[in-house]
């Protein structure tokens, strides 16, 4: 089902069924239960006397001799008294007999007394009438239209203004009706009087051209509460008269006077003006939006548009009349004649949807016509055969009979249980092929591992099954699409070029897409405000392309695309079963998106991690990881990246003059760019190395020229290089790097660190390096120490920092040990056990000189 009419379907229901029992309801009470008699003829009150003033022509007052002027005495020997009052209980009297009662009235004419017998007689009330068949035809409409496309706000919209113009037609009284019935009327009318005005304006302010006020709610409220007050102060009225006996009295029984008729007074003459403007306002808006729709749409509605003007003419002259001439019997008698064509304006508007096709009743109706007609005929079959049979075959015993009639009604229920299924495929042989071809597209295996796939299969089922004029799968990037180039003409055939622009999508419509798998989206001026919102190009844009549908495609809960549809085959607008199944395709397709795009991250990751595997290895194979033995002294050294690869540098070389030549760097970042920098520094450093005549100032010099042209805006490199010979003698030099520590015994007097003063390598913009050289002597068991920023920055949970005191006291602990591997590896395992949350890469190297 729809999901927009799961939604209503209960109040579709409950409106549809309290407004018909109400007003049916109150139409049978009025004609038959508590219909007034009548006896054809008015009275006034004139100089104490009650006259007859008015009789109808051919009537029953007329063919028993009553004469205007004619001097009311008595009725049935009753008296009553010559005031309003008065005449109203014989009126009550009157209108209390039965239809055919024979009453004497005793009459004065010219002198004398006359007594004159009327037959009193119950006319049908032909204003209830036409307005119950106005009523009734505008529900049906309204439901069908409701039934065929509820996603639409202005088909329930439709729908509310119908149901309250039946409600409305069930909303009088006859002469006769006891006080309840008073009561309930009076609330119906007040109920009708309070939204029927307000839906009016309402309903043409979103069709046929949705006007921005429909959306101020400010404005709506004015509307609705003012009528809606209106009506309030008119049901107190109502029952204020039904409460009195039909007159308005004061509790001391006395006629309002005062500031209580002045109120009473304005209350009359603001409410006709107030209903007249609505019904004004309303046409007003209604043929604006008509001159702004589509001229397929204006050519449609333009018949409506004539039979509305018409009606509110009419009812326009019917109020101006029934001012002037409102108190005359004839007149309110004739009054239908003004309310017969109240009929047309349901009829003008099914004439539109039906031949133009405004919203897709046809199949709604005629599945429900077939289906009346099937049990109809079926039903009418059945006793006209047991008919045929007791009136041809009574020599068969009654037992035998209702055995033959219980047989043959099983065969017949299966024959009409198969004519019903016929027919429900008959509606549904279409939408069957259409859902296997559309679900069809992703139904086969293959498409399950491959995006491209999955949307040609897509796109090709779509194709099949609906044919639409226009099928584009556009991706969703940042919530937005990126809408084709499109074409349209003005109303003065100039072409205009739409060029390719962003669509966005809402947060609330994704919320709803992924909370609710509200995936079909219509995309008319009265269903989309959201692009209306976006301005009026992107409105226009989407009209010249004529799309009616977008359906969001999610991978998960990720909007991944959308498929814009236009209109199907030579049909205007998509069905409600249509809906649902591009709803339906719409879910199993992002299901084996979903599978396709995991496959592919599956794919990709894969590959990824062969490649970081190959970078890792390359880089390992660039980082000096085991040196040969070096007499004299013992090296240990280690680098362990944050991720597969790095951007740590650990370079140690022999160089052509015998002297050692080890190097720790660490350039901005992590990963693999940071590795690749790394490489091509280790590449530089490799052939700075073999040059025997390059001092470390000039290595630094030129690393740093180089550098900057490899490196980006915002790269740099930090490095510090030791080089040593064999009797301990070394030299130290810092680019922007950590220092390096000395360590000669187990005291921190007998430890230092040595930071030569030196700008960093690439930085920009270009400038002088400064870079100092430190000279000195290794002595015997003293160890030299060269490490990057990942061991000292190591943070714990707590936000500590293992810090630079921390990794001294470490290495002093482990030099009494004398082992600078077994130094090495302590030290490593201790930031590890310390740092939780700042993992960065870690270098590490340490040169011991032996006793």
């Amino acid at each position: 089902m729809n999901p927009y009419l799961k939604r209503i379907r209960w109040r579709l229901l409950w409106i549809s069924f309290a407004c018909l029992t109400l007003a049916l309801g109150s139409f049978a009470l009025n004609q038959w239960a508590y219909a007034a008699s009548d006896d054809q003829c008015s009275w006034v009150v004139e100089n104490g006397k009650i006259v007859i003033r008015e009789i109808l022509p051919e009537g029953v007052a007329e063919d028993a001799g009553l004469l205007e002027g004619d001097e009311l005495v008595k009725i049935q020997g009753r008296a009553y008294e010559a005031t309003l009052e008065g005449t109203l209980k014989a009126q009550r009297f009157i209108n209390a007999k039965s239809e055919g009662t024979i009453l004497i009235y005793t009459v004065k004419r010219q002198g004398r007394q006359i007594l004159i017998p009327i037959r009193l007689v119950k006319p049908l009330d032909l204003v209830q009438l036409a307005l119950l068949a106005n009523g009734i035809l505008a529900w049906a409409l309204s439901l069908l239209v409701v039934l065929s496309a509820p996603e639409r706000k202005s088909s329930r919209h439709f729908f509310y203004l119908a149901a309250t113009t039946l409600l409305m037609s069930g909303a009088t009284v006859s002469g006769n009706a006891p006080t309840a019935m008073r009561v309930g009327t009076s609330l119906m009318a007040a109920i009708a009087s309070a939204l029927l005005p307000s839906l009016w304006i309402h309903f043409f302010l979103r069709f046929p051209h949705p006007f921005e006020w429909r959306k101020n709610r400010r404005v709506l409220q004015v509307i609705y509460g003012t009528f809606a007050l209106l009506a309030l102060v008119q049901l107190l009225v109502r029952l204020w008269q039904a409460a009195a006996g039909g007159l308005l009295k004061t509790p001391g029984g006395l006629p309002p006077d005062g500031v209580l008729r002045t109120l009473l007074s304005a209350l009359g003459y603001v409410a006709l003006p107030l209903y007249i403007a609505a019904a004004l306002t309303g046409l007003g808006f209604f043929v604006a939006g008509a001159s702004r729709a589509p001229e397929r749409l204006r050519k449609a509605l333009l018949p409506s548009l004539i039979v509305t003007a018409a009606l509110c003419l009419d009812l326009l002259a019917l109020t101006l009349l029934q001012g002037k001439y409102g108190n005359l019997l004839l007149f309110r008698r004739q009054v239908f004649i003004f309310i017969l064509p109240a009929p047309l304006l349901p009829l003008s508007f099914a004439y539109a949807i039906f031949r133009h096709g405004l919203f897709d009743v046809r199949k709604v109706l005629l599945r429900w016509v077939s289906y009346m007609a099937i049990l109809g005929l079926t039903a009418a079959a059945y006793l006209g055969g047991l008919t045929w049979a007791f009136s041809h075959l009574a020599s068969i015993p009654p037992g035998w009979a209702g055995a033959l009639i219980g047989i043959l009604a099983l065969p017949l229920g299966w024959i009409l249980r198969r004519l019903l299924k016929g027919i429900r495929r008959r509606f549904r042989r279409d939408y069957s092929s259409t859902r296997e071809i559309a679900l069809s597209a992703v139904r086969e295996p293959r498409k399950r591992f491959s995006e491209e796939s999955l949307f040609k299969s897509l796109r090709r089922a779509l194709g099949e099954g609906f044919q639409p004029q226009l099928l584009e799968i556009l991706p969703i990037v940042e919530r937005q699409i990126m809408l084709p180039a499109a074409e349209s003409a003005d109303r003065d055939d100039r072409r205009i070029h739409f060029p390719p622009q962003p669509l966005r999508i809402p947060p609330g419509l994704l919320r709803l897409a992924r909370e609710n798998r509200e995936l079909v989206l219509g995309l008319g001026s009265e269903e989309a405000d959201w692009i209306r919102d976006q301005g009026g190009t992107v409105r226009a844009h989407v009209d010249a392309l004529e799309a009616q549908l977008l359906l969001l495609i999610l991978a998960g809960d990720i909007p991944h695309s959308v498929v814009l549809l236009g209109g199907k085959y030579a049909e205007l607008n998509y069905g409600r079963e249509d809906r649902e199944l591009l709803r339906e395709v719409a879910l199993a397709a992002g299901q084996v998106l979903e599978t396709a795009v995991m496959h592919q991250r599956l794919v990709v990751q894969e590959r990824l991690s062969q490649e970081l595997e190959t970078a890792r290895r390359i880089q390992e194979s660039l980082v000096t990881s085991h040196l040969p033995p070096i007499p004299g002294f013992q090296v240990a050294l280690r680098l362990e990246p944050a991720l597969e690869t790095g951007g740590d540098l650990l370079f140690v070389k022999r160089r052509p003059s015998g002297t050692w030549l080890a190097a720790v760097g660490d350039v901005c970042g992590k990963g693999l760019a940071a590795a690749l920098y790394m490489a091509q520094a280790t590449a530089l450093l490799e052939q700075a190395a073999q040059r025997e005549d390059q001092s470390l100032e000039e290595m630094l010099c030129s690393l740093d020229q180089t550098l900057r042209q490899l490196l980006g805006q915002r790269g740099f490199l930090t490095l510090i290089l030791l080089e040593w010979d064999q009797s301990g003698t070394y030299r130290l030099a810092r680019a922007g790097h950590p220092g390096a520590l000395v360590l000669q015994g187990l005291t921190e007097e007998e430890s230092c660190e040595v930071v030569p003063h030196g700008r960093g390598l690439g930085l920009r913009p270009a400038g002088p390096g400064d870079w100092q050289v430190i000279e000195g002597v290794l002595p015997p068991r003293g160890w030299m120490v060269l490490y990057s920023d990942g061991l000292s920055e190591a943070m714990n949970q707590d936000g500590e920092l293992y810090g630079l005191g921390r990794l001294c006291t470490q290495l002093r602990r482990l030099w009494g040990t004398g082992s600078a591997r077994a130094a090495c590896e302590a030290v490593f395992r201790d930031v590890a056990s310390f740092d939780t949350q700042n993992r960065d890469d870690r270098t590490l190297f340490i040169l011991g000189r032996e006793a």
